[in-house]
């Protein structure tokens, strides 16, 4: 992420995303689903003692699914945004011992140790493509072999009629859910911010970063969810 573009992102979060639960809701088709399809990806032992990265922890929404479903688990969790991270650490009080915030910039940050799986919502398309290349190798250095890397993201298609059309779907899915003017907002708001790729594309980096196993699960509108296995 380069330095401007890596302060516009920090900046929206800190002033744009302070009702963040109830805009997500509104800004991204199938919310709670695509989260389900993540967390469903995480084929542990109920009491396995599990290592897991959150990339773009936010207000801890998945890692609270994580925390429910794996008793046993760590997280580490990494954002940009100090006032996310604020709203994380209050909704998992409750697991205060279990879980770790780093307010950094993922792609300048050094994670420790090997990981039983990293996961990123919401989080990768900040990047552009080449930095989503270099960072696939980068975070498989950190992954346990039989580990895996799970995104769930917004992304672009393989033709620009297709990223198009879906992208048209999505502006009205906002303007339907948000009124004409900020519907309007959030999606130019998303053109001047976001640097969505394409599933083909990502699972071909996560390939050529070293990851055995690549396959896209769950699609919706211009979402995604896809995984790499170390």
């Amino acid at each position: 992420m380069k330095e401007e573009h890596s302060k516009l992102v920090k900046e929206n979060f800190n002033k744009k995303y302070y009702k963040y639960d109830w805009l997500v809701r509104n800004l991204i088709p199938k919310y709670e689903e695509m989260h389900q399809q993540l967390i469903d990806l995480l084929d542990f032992r109920k009491e396995a003692k599990l290592h897991i990265l959150d990339l773009g922890i936010g207000t801890g929404q998945t890692a609270l699914g994580i925390l429910e479903k794996f008793p046993n688990v760590h997280i580490d969790g990494f954002d940009i945004s100090k006032k996310m991270i604020g709203l994380g650490k209050f909704r998992l009080k409750e697991y205060s011992s279990q879980v770790n915030f780093f307010n950094e910039d993922i792609l300048k940050s050094i994670f420790k140790g090997e990981y039983d799986a990293v996961i990123s919502v919401l989080c990768i398309h900040h990047l552009n493509a080449k930095q989503k290349e270099e960072f696939f190798k980068k975070i498989i250095k950190n992954i346990k072999v039989g580990g895996v890397f799970i995104i769930a993201d917004i992304i672009k298609f393989d033709t620009e009629k297709e990223t198009r059309e879906k992208e048209e779907e999505w502006k009205n899915f906002l303007v339907k859910n948000l009124g004409e003017k900020e519907g309007n907002r959030w999606f130019n708001n998303y053109k001047e911010e976001d640097i969505p790729d394409s599933t083909s594309n990502q699972l071909n980096w996560l390939k050529e970063a070293g990851f055995n196993e690549v396959k896209c699960v769950w699609e919706y509108m211009n979402y995604a969810v896809f995984y790499g296995k170390a």
